[in-house]
């Protein structure tokens, strides 16, 4: 398989092999591959909690900028 990177993501991968924290590029993609995958997981987990809420009542409705500021006070 080839696969086109960018130059910032080839340095990340190089400093980490050069770091000795993995043996080579192979092992550091796998790796992010992993994490990526456990996230998408955890993602649709919590997705499928909210749309169980949804279809069992347990929702309220908010408006437009009540939700903007809770989504901001969650980025800090």
């Amino acid at each position: 398989m080839n696969l086109s990177i960018s130059k910032d993501l080839q340095q990340y991968i190089d400093d980490e092999v050069e770091s000795g924290r993995f043996g080579d590029a192979s092992a550091v993609v796998n790796d992010a591959l992993r994490l990526h995958e456990a996230y998408l997981g955890r993602l649709r987990e919590e997705i499928g909690k909210g749309l169980d809420d949804m279809a069992n009542g347990r929702h309220r409705a908010i408006t437009a900028a009540e939700f903007l500021a809770r989504a901001r006070s969650n980025v800090s």
